[in-house]
């Protein structure tokens, strides 16, 4: 026996709808709780809400899809942007010969098919040193953004190869990621201190980059 036969009514027909417990709650005026306790032992009940679950389950599939598409979107734009400021900036840097310096470094030992992070690899020590400078001062890159991490070969001493790199690229070795180390001893009289490996994560700065390095290639073709 309920106290208010009208509203545990109003509840039953209102679940066989397909509402929700909160919001037959609101509509009837009366707690979650008892909402809940009225239609705990019906079977129909059970049925809603599997069924509001599924409901709830493609709705938010729905949703997640348009918060995806339109987090595309945006990344297109920003995308977009970076290569149509690359275009205007590259007028004004390609005379600087750090700019052009930077972007040799990069047609060298760089990357060019990871699209979401700027790498690049060598035992040149120098070069990963001038390409941080150039990160630095083109690409507006912050030095704590930059990592590295070495490639080294059975017998070299990890502690007296990162001291090198720390020294030459002036990264502190908080900025060093954990080092590979290769059984094998074939290089080991060329590369005294190892390979370098400069990391800077960032798809935006790879996509000005990318831009950056067409328009030189242009340039030269002409």
């Amino acid at each position: 026996m309920v106290r208010n036969q009208e509203k545990y009514d109003q509840a039953l027909q209102l679940r066989k709808r397909g509402f929700t417990l909160q919001e037959i709650a609101k509509y009837c005026d009366i707690s979650k709780s008892t909402a809940s306790k009225w239609l705990q032992n019906k079977a129909f009940s059970d049925h809603v809400t599997k069924q509001n679950r599924k409901r709830a389950g493609a709705d938010n599939a729905k949703r997640l899809q348009l918060v995806n598409k339109a987090r595309g979107g945006e990344r297109k734009a920003r995308y977009a942007e970076a290569a149509r400021s690359a275009a205007v900036e590259y007028k004004h840097y390609k005379k600087d010969p750090l700019f052009m310096a930077g972007l040799t470094v990069y047609l060298s030992i760089g990357d060019t098919k990871d699209q979401r992070s700027i790498r690049l690899s060598s035992a040149r020590m120098p070069a990963h040193a001038v390409f941080v400078r150039f990160a630095r001062e083109y690409l507006g890159i912050e030095k704590s953004r930059v990592h590295i991490w070495l490639q080294l070969y059975h017998g070299q001493s990890e502690e007296v190869c990162m001291k090198k790199w720390r020294t030459v690229t002036t990264l502190p070795y908080s900025q060093f990621y954990k080092n590979q180390v290769i059984n094998s001893t074939a290089s080991k009289k060329t590369l005294h201190y190892g390979v370098g490996n400069t990391i800077i994560g960032s798809t935006v700065l790879k996509c000005k980059l990318n831009r950056w390095i067409e328009l030189v290639l242009q340039d030269l073709q002409k």
